[in-house]
């Protein structure tokens, strides 16, 4: 992560609060948002939810912040539960706004509230923390991403010991985005604040992440650091949550796999025999005609900025996506060589 341009804030007198969640469960109109979960949070971490539209990722943090109840479960924060649990402060896409709040004042308030003894530095401050630049406007007339920045503001003002942020950056521009977030997480780790981070961009959970919770359909379906999630390709639900991803046919004996003509270690043991090797695009490579590897015929090539995503088309019948750099321009029904980098690789069961 890099490094912030902002001193540090004062080291607090104790770490967040760590949280218990045993099986959480939600329904609505009979069918299940959430299906019995269970996770542990330690006090101070930073914790991303990810996965695809109607996971449940979003009901689970409206649990943990109060504002909905679970249909059964219990949320266990700081040792206490039910009326006794302490409040978590939640900022979301769309946090409400009083009408006529002034944007400066109302986190000079908050930093008076939680007991800072110099409220105007410190509003000004995390004010800067989260690029935030507009004077005492009326809040609820700010545009969107300013009014993240404002609800971010003020809530880290509040000096949480835990924070809830369903998709809080969402507003922001692509360089801004990146640099509030690095700067937000950095003032999260040096404060301890346990966060709760829904994020419908997977690159951001990554960056921003101790520890990446994947979700799909009510259920966790992967829990650990990031580049351990990542690496869990096999899995078909993490997959499409962190794809895009390529699947190739293989034929595993022992310790590797073959895949065009080359053998790749094996990312974990699996029986020997046929299977599908599921790689990211990063791991594919453009090669020369006379390289181990297999032809194929580009689809189509978008341009992402720093790298560019092209689809291929294998002799084999397999679509496989590659990203390579931009200068490596790929016009439709080109032909051309790919094979696979030499790191180790997971199969899944065919069928």
């Amino acid at each position: 992560m890099k490094a912030s341009r902002f001193a540090d804030p004062p080291p607090g007198d104790a770490r967040g609060w760590a949280m218990a969640l045993r099986g959480i469960r939600r329904d609505r109109a009979g069918s299940p948002v959430l299906r019995g979960i269970d996770l542990d949070i330690d006090a101070g971490a930073v914790v991303a939810f990810v996965g695809p539209s109607g996971c449940g990722a979003s009901t689970l943090l409206r649990i943990v912040a109060g504002t909905e109840r679970p249909d059964a479960g219990v949320v266990t924060i700081d040792g206490r539960s039910g009326a006794a649990a302490p409040r978590v402060i939640e900022v979301r896409d769309h946090t409400p706004v009083a009408r006529f709040a002034r944007a400066h004042a109302a986190i000079v308030a908050a930093a008076r509230r939680a007991g800072t003894a110099d409220a105007a530095a410190t509003a000004e401050r995390l004010s800067a923390v989260v690029g935030l630049t507009i004077g005492d406007e009326l809040a609820h007339r700010l545009s969107h991403g300013d009014r993240q920045r404002w609800a971010l503001a003020r809530a880290l003002a509040a000096g949480p010991k835990a924070l809830v942020l369903d998709d809080a950056l969402a507003a922001l521009p692509t360089a801004a985005r990146s640099r509030t977030r690095d700067d937000l997480v950095r003032e999260l780790r040096s404060a301890g604040v346990t966060t709760l981070w829904v994020t419908r961009d997977t690159a951001e959970a990554a960056a921003v992440a101790d520890r990446l919770v994947v979700m799909d359909r009510g259920s966790v379906v992967a829990d650990g650091a990031p580049d351990e999630v990542f690496a869990r390709v096999g899995d078909v639900a993490v997959a499409d949550v962190l794809g895009p991803v390529s699947a190739v046919p293989g034929i595993v004996e022992g310790a590797v796999v073959e895949v065009w003509g080359q053998e790749l270690p094996l990312a974990r043991a699996v029986s020997d025999g046929h299977c599908e090797v599921v790689v990211r695009p990063e791991h594919v490579v453009l090669v020369g005609d006379d390289a181990p590897g297999i032809d194929a015929v580009v689809e189509d090539s978008t341009f992402l900025g720093g790298v560019r995503r092209s689809t291929v088309r294998t002799s084999d019948g397999s679509r496989v996506v590659v990203e390579h750099t931009p200068e490596q321009r790929l016009d439709d029904r080109v032909r051309v060589r790919i094979a696979l980098a030499p790191v180790p690789v997971s199969t899944r069961p065919i069928g």
